[in-house]
């Protein structure tokens, strides 16, 4: 079975109907009337629920695309959970740098003479999932967890630490000493931001977002406008042109 293939269909399937619904909606099109074939159709009966069946049509595409995508197809890959761990560490290192200047600090301070001068670095921070997980592969095999099925404080983890170059007897020491910070767990709304980061980011640079996740929105914003329109052509424009009867008094 090509399930490449079905997916690669599916979703021109959907990207093709729904660009076409959207620019019916946009030019506003006579639905009325429209070629088959070369032969002119028109349309006499049930014009106002046109919008409805296209609206119909394409959530049918949008749910045989969504059947068709990958195993895990809505989840990060490689190279957006790259593009996430790399923001996530940035991240944890700009929140937390005073953080780990104190804490560098006090390390300075309990194993070296105050009269001594100290001079940070470099600030390190590594997202700790992805190598926590391959430890637990090579222990458990396949029944360890995938990283999608882990809970958020496991896969938001932040390792951060920060080096340092000190005097000795008023001589720079020219190898810097290593200190360790800990684990740093980044709160929901940092995640979620570095999350919204990620995919933004991952549009541009990877086509996971562009394979999996677009056709989706896109799909169901080209529904979205077919079915408000059949809604505006069946109701609101109704309850407009009644309005003035009703304020007349007169019942339609």
């Amino acid at each position: 079975m090509d399930d490449e293939g079905d997916f690669k269909k599916a979703r021109g399937f959907l990207l093709t109907y729904s660009a076409l619904v959207l620019a019916l909606w946009y030019f506003g099109a006579d639905l009325t009337q429209f070629k088959l074939m070369g032969n002119e159709i028109r349309l006499h009966q049930r014009t106002d629920s046109v919008w409805l069946v296209l609206a119909t049509l394409n959530l049918y595409f949008w749910f045989r695309f969504y059947q068709h995508i990958p195993r895990n197809g809505l989840y990060f890959d490689g190279p957006m959970n790259d593009i996430y761990d790399k923001a996530l560490a940035w991240t944890a290192k700009k929140l937390k740098r005073q953080a780990i200047k104190r804490r560098v600090a006090d390390e300075f301070a309990s194993k070296h003479d105050p009269s001594e001068k100290m001079r940070l670095n470099y600030f390190y921070g590594e997202a700790t999932a992805l190598s926590s997980l391959e430890d637990e592969i090579k222990i458990q095999g396949n029944d360890a967890p995938q990283l999608h099925q882990v809970s958020r404080k496991f896969r938001t983890a932040v390792w951060l630490s920060a080096t340092y170059v000190h005097t000795d007897k008023g001589k720079w020491i020219p190898f810097p000493v290593a200190v360790s910070y800990g684990e740093y767990n980044p709160s929901v709304a940092v995640t979620w931001s570095v999350k919204a980061f990620a995919i933004l980011r991952g549009a541009f640079v990877t086509p996971w977002f562009t394979n999996h996740i677009a056709p989706l929105v896109f799909g169901g914003i080209s529904t979205g406008f077919a079915l408000w329109k059949w809604w505006n052509m069946n109701l609101i424009a109704k309850v407009v042109a009644h309005y003035p009867l009703m304020c007349a008094g007169v019942t339609p």
